[in-house]
């Protein structure tokens, strides 16, 4: 009987302790940039930042779009914000993409999401894409 306990606790303290490696917001700020960097397609990275408000702690990037692949652009950033975001040590609770362009006439557009929504979205996959764009996420301009 004991060496039967004895088994499954060894067979499920691996399960128990197995959770994912967490990191100091100065850590996912350093790597931030490296994410980007590895796909040729990404937009230019200007900034990163995470810091806190009333609401609790937004994840920021700033990028350069690019005109024809707005669309593009903005669901890489939020693709990048939610897979790095889930290794927080502390839980994120906003997402906000800066989207800079090259018309210097129009200001930056602003995008803000629910980091939970849309991790749910761009890791777990559950969801389709409009539901997340209309549900997720809103604009506004600088």
């Amino acid at each position: 009987m004991k060496l039967k306990i004895f088994i499954i606790i060894s067979l499920i303290t691996p399960f128990l302790f197995a959770t994912k490696p967490k990191f100091s917001d100065n850590q996912i700020i350093a790597m931030t940039p490296h994410y980007f960097k590895r796909n040729h397609t990404s937009p230019e990275l200007l900034g990163v930042n995470i810091y806190k408000t009333r609401q609790g702690r937004v994840y920021q990037i700033d990028i350069q779009v690019d005109r024809n692949r707005v669309n593009d652009d903005l669901g890489f950033a939020y693709s990048a914000l939610t897979n790095m975001g889930q290794y927080a040590k502390k839980p994120i609770k906003q997402l906000i993409v800066v989207m800079h362009n090259d018309n210097h006439r129009n200001p930056p557009q602003i995008c803000i999401g629910k980091a939970k929504c849309s991790i749910d979205f761009w890791v777990h996959q559950k969801g389709e894409y409009q539901s997340w764009y209309k549900e997720c996420i809103h604009f506004k301009e600088f």
